[in-house]
């Protein structure tokens, strides 16, 4: 779901809601928020941050082209570049090894695999094959405190360099005991809605890092007031990303370009799902993202594609 601003001058500001189209992963979901932002009322950021986040994005892409300004240096991002992450989902032994040579070969350093109980052998097979890759894994909340000496040991014995979301997301004490038996930061993804969910979570030991998503929070300003209060303390921060097209993308890649991110993220170009794309994608060398420097969020979208793509308008 695109969010499109213009003003009296003709000028554009683009915004993209990262809600997948089934409310699963949050509350929302794409028709959703299409709808929250269609009726015309002022779209409740507490109710609806990811509606809120496309109408933020919009309104920077906005301002920033009329500035000159690229949302990097809007946020005083000091890189020019940020190392890229990939995603492997659920499967079998061979089918991980294999997409995780395919991502190795195209350059990425960083992979994080998916796993649930019973399914760890890929991590150990994959470490076992690929020595010198950054590793990282991310439960979904799909653990429990029945299994906190396992993903301590895998922890050590998978050399990881981080544990993201192993169990529910209310389960806090299972979150907490697992961080006191590791070194390798625990990552808090789900349960992080504002930096008050942080700092309770924090409170109680039962987090040791943040996965940051803007949409989640509400729209980069809120994310960025995440980063400033996890900096301050110390925590460990990586970027987190959704499933999105060019747009979210780019503004991903300038948040992370952002101090405090310490743990490689999320952070690969859109063209790993999409086969077409209204928005320009990522650039990748070498497994470093290029931080974009363009006035705005990112370059406007190819209207034709846009269009053929587009479902549905807003009236």
């Amino acid at each position: 779901m695109i969010v499109r601003l213009t003003d009296d001058d003709g000028n554009e500001g683009w915004g993209e809601c990262s809600a997948l189209n089934e409310p699963t992963y949050t509350d929302e979901w794409a028709a959703g928020a299409f709808d929250v932002l269609s009726n015309g009322d002022p779209v409740d950021v507490d109710q609806h941050p990811m509606a809120a986040a496309a109408v933020e994005m919009a309104t920077l892409d906005l301002t920033l082209r009329i500035d000159g300004a690229s949302l990097a240096a809007h946020l005083g991002a000091s890189h020019a570049r940020v190392p890229a992450g990939a995603v492997v989902g659920l499967g079998s032994v061979d089918e991980t090894l294999s997409a995780v040579d395919e991502l190795a070969s195209a350059g990425y350093g960083r992979v994080k695999l998916k796993i649930v109980p019973g399914g760890l052998d890929v991590v150990t097979a994959v470490r076992g094959r690929f020595g010198e890759l950054e590793l990282q894994v991310d439960g979904n909340g799909s653990f429990s405190g029945d299994h906190v000496d396992t993903l301590a040991g895998l922890a050590e014995d998978a050399d990881l360099d981080a544990i993201e979301q192993p169990f529910d997301p209310d389960d806090l004490d299972a979150a907490a005991d697992l961080i006191d038996a590791t070194d390798v930061p625990v990552l808090a993804d789900e349960p992080i809605d504002s930096v008050e969910d942080a700092e309770d979570i924090f409170e109680q030991g039962a987090l040791s890092g943040i996965v940051v998503k803007p949409p989640k929070v509400g729209g980069i300003g809120e994310a960025i007031d995440l980063v400033d209060w996890a900096t301050e303390i110390g925590l460990p921060l990586a970027a987190g990303g959704m499933l999105e097209c060019g747009l979210g993308r780019h503004a991903l890649a300038a948040m992370a370009a952002v101090d405090g991110f310490t743990i490689t993220g999320d952070l690969s170009p859109a063209r790993r799902w999409l086969a077409e794309d209204p928005w320009p994608d990522l650039a990748m060398n070498d497994g470093w993202i290029d931080v974009p420097s363009e006035p705005g969020v990112a370059p406007p979208p190819d209207q034709d594609l846009l269009d053929r793509f587009t479902t549905q308008k807003s009236p």
